[in-house]
């Protein structure tokens, strides 16, 4: 078993450190990211007994700093803690690592269950005033009952679908409420009507709320697939205390924000925090499996997974997943297929929206105006 390291043995408690600790530049450079991957999966898995994870950790030395470090940028240090307890590997880990992540855990825990109540308003209000709407994605997955223990899942956000014909009345509506604009990036630069046509309006939040909430006007606005649809997915919902999306529809949205919002396809990478809600879907419904097998970026995201997961199709992708397990255990190389390619892809893909700012916004094009002259001072 892997020695106790100074950096954890300091005594790390506050939540906060979890991003400080995710930004640790000398951690990206450990050559043993693929090891620490398949401990992460293992223990993840809720088909797995422990066994397999308790071998891993016999047989490896495992960098306590490494896993924190994938635990944080994945956002999934509290459903890690939560499994090791449950298949009884508490004493593979050092106790301050373990304080450490069950001060995490906690505080999820109580953050979600807030959140959770912030839903039931926010539904009721919809209800009420016959806004036809379905909550996605996580919050989706902590409103369903998905999660034995609502700290599983770290939340950004509350996602809500919203019918056509009624999202600028459900904005008007949750503005009454008392929720404002939260000023994004490029937010002062565009009009409402410009938002009319994204894939969701501008966030907003409560002063005395804890999440932020997005209506969404699709699930992807660059992707109109017929299963994914807004109307489809509204009509397809299920009603009981909150509006959820069905199943299947629940387990296409995870694979596809992985596909197109995540560009986990370019990058070629797994996201466990989107493994471990397709892994609890799977393990609810095993009917769900052919949904792994019904497009090229469903089959794409279920092989690169097979690699961690052996019960998911491994499909017809060898030359994906063999990359992917070559950047995992060649760092530098890693760095050069997130500069070049992935870089590369969202330069074409932002540089026309860009330029059309630049053109049509005076006050976007000054400040480029301004950001290029002082680089020229420099």
């Amino acid at each position: 078993m892997a020695q106790q390291p100074a950096l954890l043995s300091t005594g790390l408690r506050a939540v906060g450190r979890c991003t400080a600790l995710a930004q640790c530049p000398y951690l990206c450079a450990m050559n043993d990211t693929l090891i620490h991957y398949r401990l992460i999966a293992a223990l993840l898995n809720p088909a797995e007994d422990g066994a397999k994870a308790a071998q891993l950790l016999k047989g490896n030395d495992f960098h306590w700093e490494r896993l924190v470090y994938i635990g944080s940028n994945q956002l999934v240090i509290p459903a890690l803690y939560l499994q090791i307890q449950r298949k009884g590997l508490l004493s593979y880990f050092p106790d301050d690592l373990l304080a450490y992540m069950e001060e995490i855990t906690r505080a999820n825990r109580e953050r979600n269950l807030i959140i959770l109540d912030q839903m039931q308003r926010l539904s009721a209000c919809f209800t009420a005033h016959e806004v036809v709407h379905v909550f996605l994605k996580g919050a989706a997955m902590l409103g369903g009952g998905f999660y034995t223990d609502p700290a599983e899942r770290m939340l950004r956000d509350i996602d809500i679908l919203i019918a056509p014909k009624d999202q600028q009345r459900a904005y008007a509506l949750l503005k009454k409420q008392g929720y404002e604009e939260v000023l994004a990036g490029g937010l002062q630069y565009k009009t409402f009507a410009d938002y009319i046509k994204a894939k969701h309006l501008p966030a907003i939040c409560h002063p005395d709320e804890v999440a932020t909430v997005e209506l969404h006007n699709y699930l992807h606005n660059t992707f109109q697939r017929e299963r994914l649809k807004t109307e489809r997915v509204i009509g397809n919902r299920v009603n009981g205390g909150i509006a959820l999306p069905a199943p299947e529809d629940l387990l296409r949205h995870n694979i596809y924000n992985w596909h197109i919002n995540d560009f986990g396809g370019v990058k070629l990478e797994v996201h466990f925090r989107s493994a471990y809600d397709t892994l609890l879907l799977l393990s609810i419904e095993p009917g769900l499996n052919n949904v792994l097998e019904e497009t090229p970026a469903a089959r794409q995201y279920s092989a690169l997974l097979s690699v961690f997961f052996d019960s998911l199709p491994g499909g017809k992708s060898g030359w994906r997943q063999r990359i992917m397990v070559f950047k995992l255990q060649h760092p530098k190389v890693d760095l050069a297929w997130h500069t070049l390619v992935y870089g590369s892809v969202r330069f074409w893909q932002l540089l026309p929206d860009r330029m059309h700012l630049f053109f049509r916004e005076g006050g976007y094009r000054r400040r480029v105006l301004e950001v290029l002259k002082r680089s020229e001072m420099k």
